[in-house]
């Protein structure tokens, strides 16, 4: 069951839900293990951040 919760725990709005999720439930101290599926930040900016090109092109006929 825990593992399930691995995608909530990657994002700070999927956390509040797993948080509140687990004080309805009455497992408010679960949640400390759970905080073991989340990424560091670094770990997760290096996942998700694509490295893109931009390109500027000047009209020159527009002047």
């Amino acid at each position: 069951m825990p593992e399930s919760f691995k995608i909530f725990m990657q994002a700070p709005c999927g956390r509040l839900l797993t948080k509140t999720v687990l004080k309805d439930l009455g497992l408010k101290e679960k949640y400390q293990e759970l905080l073991s599926y989340k990424e560091p930040l670094l770990i997760s900016i290096k996942n998700n951040c694509k490295k893109t090109e931009t390109k500027i092109y000047i009209n020159e006929d527009f002047k």
